[in-house]
């Protein structure tokens, strides 16, 4: 019987824990999205070339993960850039090249297929 217990205990930890993660992902992206202006952003998809002919968020300009060192100067002439690829992990490095060149209101965290639907929440 105690067993049990312990097992029905550790059983609620886990259920509670994953559904902490999901809201606080949920609160991010809805944060993140009050944070972009879609009408001004200069939005910068760092996936290759070929993802992003194979579609892209309409008014993106496409400066892959291991050429965004050459365009530093270009992305520091915009108010604000929005970095975004397929998962997230290659626009955090890319904010990572940005943020060490002083590249000032970036924003990452947004895959390309939840900026649509950021864009009208």
């Amino acid at each position: 019987m105690r067993n049990f217990s312990i097992l029905i205990v550790a059983l609620l930890l886990i259920t509670g824990c994953a559904n902490s993660q999901t809201n606080e992902k949920s609160e991010t992206e809805q944060t993140t999205a009050q944070n972009i202006d879609f009408e001004n952003a200069y939005f910068v998809d760092v996936r290759t070339p070929q993802e992003f002919a194979s579609g892209h968020y309409d008014g993106a300009i496409n400066i892959p993960l291991n050429t965004i060192e050459n365009y530093i100067e270009e992305i520091k002439g915009h108010e604000q850039v929005v970095v975004y690829c397929r998962s997230g992990g290659r626009s955090a490095q890319a904010k990572k090249v940005l943020d060490n060149a002083k590249v000032e209101n970036v924003i990452n965290g947004i895959n390309q297929d939840n900026l649509e639907s950021l864009k009208t929440k």
